[in-house]
């Protein structure tokens, strides 16, 4: 034996034995039912082996639980980018087809020539941002290339080279808006990159720099917010409220023009909107619903001395004094039973506020202290809503009772002369309800697309109705075997166009009173976190004091509909009876008629309140087209087409019987006749609208157009579609907010027009609704009406996948839309995975597709500390994961990394993984939810 061999052998013999741990027959039954013999490993076979050996591993230690919550532990990152590399399979074969050769010359060409701009002109910063966006695509992270995530490596090696760029950038250029375009670009690469502690520095730099700036300011409260190193609620509740005094300061101490004391009010806004979610989604829900009540009691319930417009400090300060006073007294506060208001507060003898009513003492579980503490955390956290009185201070609970200290920070002085109707828009957005018509603030639309605010997942509110792929948590026993994936239910039937219900469309009577089984509803769910007697309470008391206008009178009777539909009627006719010419409320009480089966009372007040527009003013009377288009649209969407005909032949000969039969039908000159009369009185209305400025009143009379145009022939759409188009130019002319909304209602109403022709059973090429909808998702990526219609009409053909492409390529790609504030829209993200999981296995669709949908978003920016989408994504993962819940628990980790300030997120482990979980793992994320400072109701020490 030569010494090689003997070399060989020792090495043998010293080397550890190799432990093989057989793989279970299920891993295999896809590969053990193919017709040939795999050369390699799948990806997803790959994966399976390296779930089964985690799982053989040792459990986990009370020790590596901080490495696991930060990211540290050795499965995390694997298990990662393994769930990453599964899921991407699929578009890594078409990327492969993508990435030629020339596409990359292109590129790269591209760069040369923005690289020479740069040199040439170094404080063109639009040239920098267009180096950097390309940079992105060269390396696949938008456009063309993208179509695969991507690993940590890969986004830290494009992260170094795009920082680079943005120093150089910033040397350069002067110009202030183009600063804060590049600061906010470079913290989004840094964010990669560097510690939290850097971070924080430089962010305080460029709050320094652009302290006007809402975009800054809320990219520097996510960060603030969902760093899991250090977090602390009191600490990250500090920063908000310093927050507010330094902006309070920047108004008090700086010479502001008007619009800009607009601006920073609406950022003191915003920044209150999301200290108070913090609170409540970390468990402090009493002081959060204390601060709006603060707030709103402040501003609208004001006694008369303090309302003086040339209002100085000191009279400020006053009121401030006086309302501390009405606060202390424990009288009742807006929203609460018998209040009355500030206003008409008596201090020398005033009323006392009602208790709250005490709750059920929670049940306990012999077996399992933690399920047991869970259940009890839940119920008792479940009924504190509003504030204690403080002589019913708990002794084992303070936070229960809210003093004026903890609300004073909420009393945020509005700017004189202005409209403080967003304070409103904001408790509204608060409560996850729908906006008021009346208040369409681009601000206020984005609230409802920020990941940090739409988090009605947390409370148990259903995403889509039905059952599929969980969208609700009340579907899940924590103990029960895992059953099938779900998502194949949906190959035997279409499913239901109106089951997303993260709603986000356009407002209008259409959707205030919509029957939730025929359109699209503003009002979604039945799971709100705030009581909704208390909102109903406080609505009642602003509108009773003039607040709002009659647009807020009609969403109140609209949410009273909703959640009182018994007392709905009583309370229309006491708004008429104050406000006898408003034809708004009016069209209100009619639509509630119509929604508890009086048709016939409900056309009663349509024509009776058509015939009092003679006796009112000009501005009284714009509203008359809004009662006519309501009265056309509910003949024709409960079927009565040739009544809906009638009534637009009636327009202008109300006092005549009209000129077309009772069945509908006429002559070609009688209907020549009519189409001219009505095009000419529709198109004037429209034209004198349009020159008053009321875009939306001028989309009323173009929606006429359009119908009359159907209902004269509705064998076809065609001539509707000419008018639609034609109209939409005239509406779109200017360009501003109002135009905006105009636009959105015009071409949901024809999307509703083609959706009650198409369900009629009137022929129509399916290629026209999808170019429609096409069109309609391009100008707004974010509606969810355009959105389920297209899914919707797309389920009816299984050859192809239409829906991820437009969800790819119009809605969610950075390469086709350039505003960045529609692909950061939550709502898009929510809607792109409810549709992965509507379309089924005969459309592609599958567990790893799903996943994968998944793991996109919450790789986005505008979505991945989305608390309501990482608990949708971990309880998918529980209802179709394998029995170890491995999967679920992975994803539960990496969710309190996201967003540990979510009390509902850590709470997910002991209410379904308890029976899995040990002890120490269970006592050890306890332990770190009392030292995050998230609410305990009931201490876990009190449970036996």
């Amino acid at each position: 034996m030569d010494v090689d061999d003997q070399k060989i052998r020792s090495d043998l013999r010293a080397s550890k034995p190799w432990r093989i741990n057989p793989v279970a027959s299920s891993d295999l039954q896809d590969e053990a039912g193919a017709d040939y013999v795999p050369l390699q490993l799948s990806k997803r076979r790959k994966l399976s082996l390296e779930k089964h050996a985690i799982d053989q591993s040792p459990p986990q230690s009370p020790k590596s639980l901080h490495h696991d919550l930060l990211g540290n532990g050795p499965e995390s990152a694997s298990r990662l980018e393994a769930i990453i590399e599964d899921a991407s399979d699929q578009s890594t074969l078409e990327e492969e087809g993508i990435r030629t050769p020339k596409l990359r010359e292109d590129l790269q060409r591209k760069k040369v020539a923005l690289s020479r701009r740069v040199d040439e002109a170094p404080s063109d910063w639009h040239a920098w941002i267009a180096l950097v966006e390309l940079q992105d695509e060269i390396d696949g992270f938008s456009g063309a290339l993208s179509q695969r995530p991507h690993t940590n490596a890969e986004r830290q090696s494009n992260a170094e080279i795009a920082l680079s760029m943005y120093g150089k950038a910033l040397r350069g250029v002067t110009d202030p808006e183009g600063r804060e375009r590049l600061h906010l670009g470079m913290m989004s690469k840094a964010e990669i990159l560097w510690e939290a502690r850097k971070l924080s520095s430089h962010w305080q730099n460029i709050i320094k720099q652009h302290s006007l700036s809402l975009p800054v300011w809320k990219r520097y409260l996510n960060f603030h917010q969902s760093t899991l190193s250090g977090f602390t609620l009191e600490e990250k509740k500090a920063r908000y409220i310093d927050c507010l005094r330094l902006l309070q300061k920047i108004r008090n101490g700086m010479d502001l023009s008007d619009a800009k004391q607009l601006a920073v009010y609406g950022i003191q806004i915003h920044v209150l909107l999301r200290l108070t979610l913090l609170l409540r989604e970390a468990g402090y829900m009493e002081v959060a619903v204390a601060s709006w009540q603060a707030l709103l009691e402040f501003e609208f319930n004001k006694p008369t001395q303090y309302r003086h417009a040339d209002q100085t400090k000191s009279t400020f300060d006053d009121s401030i004094l006086a309302f501390e006073q009405f606060w202390d007294s424990e009288a009742p506060r807006i929203g609460e039973a018998n209040a009355r208001g500030w206003l008409n507060f008596d201090d020398d003898c005033p009323e006392q506020r009602q208790p709250p009513e005490a709750g059920k003492t929670p049940s306990h579980h012999v077996t399992n202290v933690f399920k047991s503490w869970a259940d009890a955390e839940q119920q008792t956290s479940s009924r504190s809503h509003l504030s204690n009185r403080d002589i019913d201070e708990p002794l084992d609970d303070p936070y229960r009772t809210v003093l004026f200290s903890d609300v004073r920070h909420a009393l945020i002085e509005s700017p004189t002369g202005t409209d403080s109707h967003v304070m409103i828009a904001a408790f509204l957005c608060f409560c996850y309800l729908p906006p008021c018509p009346d208040i369409a603030e681009d601000q206020v639309h984005t609230w409802y697309g920020d990941q940090f605010i739409r988090n009605e997942m947390l409370y148990g509110r259903t995403v889509s109705s039905g059952n599929h792929g969980c969208a609700t948590a009340d579907c899940h026993d924590p103990h029960r075997k895992p059953s099938k994936p779900s998502i194949e239910a949906t190959d035997t039937s279409r499913p239901n166009v109106f089951a997303f219900h993260m709603g986000d469309f356009e407002i209008s009577s259409d959707t205030l009173f919509a029957v939730p089984s025929q359109w699209f509803s503003a009002f979604g769910s039945e799971t709100e976190p705030i009581p909704k007697d208390f909102i109903l309470r406080m609505l009642n008391l602003l509108t009773s004091q003039g607040v709002g206008g009659d647009g807020l009178a009609e969403y109140l009777l609209a949410f009273e509909e909703y959640v009182s539909s018994s007392t709905v009627r009583k309370s229309a006719k006491s708004l008429l009876k104050n406000r006898p010419s408003s034809l708004r409320l009016y069209n209100a009480y009619a639509w509630i008629e119509h929604r508890h089966g009086n048709t016939e009372a409900a056309n009663r007040v349509w024509d009776t309140a058509i015939k009092m527009c003679a006796k009112f003013d000009d501005s009284a009377r714009r509203d008359a087209i809004l009662l006519r288009r309501s009265r056309v649209w509910q003949r024709f969407s409960s079927g009565e087409t040739s009544k809906a005909l009638q009534d637009l032949a009636m327009y202008g000969f109300e006092g005549t019987d009209g000129t077309l039969a009772a069945n509908g039908e006429s002559s070609d000159e009688t209907t020549n006749t009519v189409r001219l009369r009505l095009r000419n009185a529709f198109s004037g209305g429209r034209d004198h609208m349009l020159s008053l400025g009321l875009s939306t009143h001028a989309s009323l009379y173009s929606e006429l157009l359009f119908l009359s145009n159907y209902l004269l022939d509705t064998t076809t759409i065609q001539a509707a579609r000419i008018s639609f188009t034609s109209n939409l130019q005239l509406l779109t002319k200017t360009t501003n907010p109002k135009t905006r909304r105009a636009e959105a209602l015009f071409r949901q109403s024809f999307a509703r027009l083609l959706y009650i022709h198409t369900t009629a059973k009137r022929p129509i090429s399916p290629s026209t609704i999808r170019s429609f909808l096409t069109e309609c998702i391009a100008a707004f990526p974010h509606n969810t009406i355009f959105l389920s219609l297209y899914a919707w009409n797309e389920s009816r053909f299984r050859m192809d996948d239409r829906v991820r492409g437009v969800m790819r390529d119009l809605v969610l790609s950075n390469h086709q839309n350039k505003n960045k504030d529609e692909t950061d829209h939550i709502t898009t993200h929510f809607f792109a995975i409810h549709a992965d999981i509507q379309r089924g296995t005969v459309q592609g669709s599958n567990l790893n597709a799903v996943r994968g949908s998944f793991e996109r978003a919450l790789a986005h920016p505008g979505a991945a500390h989305s608390a309501g989408l990482w608990k949708w994504y971990f309880l998918y993962e529980l209802e179709n994961g394998d029995l170890s819940t491995k999967g679920a628990r992975d994803v539960y980790y990496r969710a309190i990394r996201a967003c540990p300030w979510a009390k509902g997120i850590w709470m997910l482990a002991f209410e379904y993984l308890s029976g899995v979980m040990e002890e120490a793992e269970l006592r050890g994320l306890y332990e770190m939810m009392v030292e995050k400072e998230l609410r305990i109701h009931v201490p876990l020490e009190g449970i036996s």
